[in-house]
């Protein structure tokens, strides 16, 4: 059985769809400094649009159509007809309701928790926003099991830079160390959590819980204050206080908040503009060769991300 975990909308938003993420309102920037850049964004290879025919003949193409995008059909899933909806730099997946009546943008999830919308786009080039960082001229390479789209690399080592900001740490000093920078009230952030929990629990990773606030765009503010909450526990008890920030959707009422906490989260949020973090949850690690990698969204392959992580 296949389920969905839908985000209903009309328009295409601009962010990539084959990562789980929240994605942050604008690129994310340093600490008192001008908004970064955007990268160029490469653009998914395609091959013909739908029919005229068939979008005049579906309400919800058309609709789709009139905002300007261009659409590919993908392979139908559980009973859904799929459609790659493109305009300009924005692109989104759209199932459609067996009626052509409506139509429902994002993401497709099996009962195991496979992401089934990641598959479907997995060959479009772009559709998956990853980053390896190769010094020196070494090759590209990729995390196994998953197609990955490379982009230019950071101007310094990711997982270099991430060692500096504030975290929390769950599972074992001997586990290798893996950076997770959520937004406490991001829903993939904890999907994403609960998803690795049993693997930090055997000894198989340490995650580094970096806080960040990038959904305060959709929350009305209310990403910053449990950041800077999460950054006021002690690194072995952050974990714990986001689990209630999560129950609650917002800060913890009473919870006392330190007087560093503002300049930690402008701190996290420096080193995610170093980066090119522009969603969360974004990982930061060094595989069993030393290579540092940045993605993301959760790996779909977590038995061979993990595996890769150890010598």
């Amino acid at each position: 059985m296949r389920s969905f975990i839908p985000m209903l909308m009309l328009g295409l938003p601009a962010v990539a769809l084959g990562a789980s993420t929240c994605p942050a309102a604008e690129p994310i920037r340093a600490a008192g400094g001008p908004p970064p850049s955007r990268p160029v964004p490469v653009m998914p290879e395609m091959g013909p649009t739908l029919p005229a025919a068939d979008i005049a003949a579906s309400p919800a193409l058309a609709r789709l159509a009139s905002q300007g995008a261009q659409l590919y059909r993908l392979k139908s899933e559980h009973g859904l007809e799929a459609v790659f909806a493109r305009s300009g730099t924005q692109f989104r997946v759209f199932y459609l309701t067996p009626d052509h009546l409506a139509e429902i943008g994002g993401v497709m999830w099996d009962a195991t928790g496979h992401n089934i919308t990641r598959d479907q786009v997995s060959s479009i080039p772009g559709a998956i926003p990853t980053v390896q960082w190769n010094p020196s001229g070494s090759g590209p390479g990729s995390r196994p099991g998953a197609a990955s789209a490379t982009t230019a690399p950071p101007a310094v080592d990711p997982v270099e830079r991430v060692k500096a900001v504030a975290f929390g740490l769950e599972g074992q000093d001997t586990a290798p160390r893996v950076y997770m920078f959520i937004d406490p009230l991001c829903p993939f952030s904890t999907r994403a959590y609960a998803a690795l929990k049993p693997a930090v629990a055997s000894g198989r990773l340490q995650l580094a819980i970096v806080p960040v606030s990038i959904n305060d765009h959709e929350n009305k503010g209310a990403s910053t204050p449990a950041a800077q909450q999460m950054l006021s526990a002690k690194p072995h008890d952050m974990a714990a206080l986001w689990n209630q920030i999560d129950d609650l959707g917002h800060a913890v009422p009473g919870h006392a908040t330190s007087d560093t906490a503002g300049a930690s989260l402008m701190l996290n949020l420096s080193a995610a503009h170093s980066i090119g973090l522009r969603g969360t949850p974004t990982f930061v690690w060094k595989d069993r060769n030393g290579t540092p990698h940045v993605e993301a969204g959760l790996p779909d392959d977590l038995d061979a991300f993990l595996a890769s992580l150890h010598a």
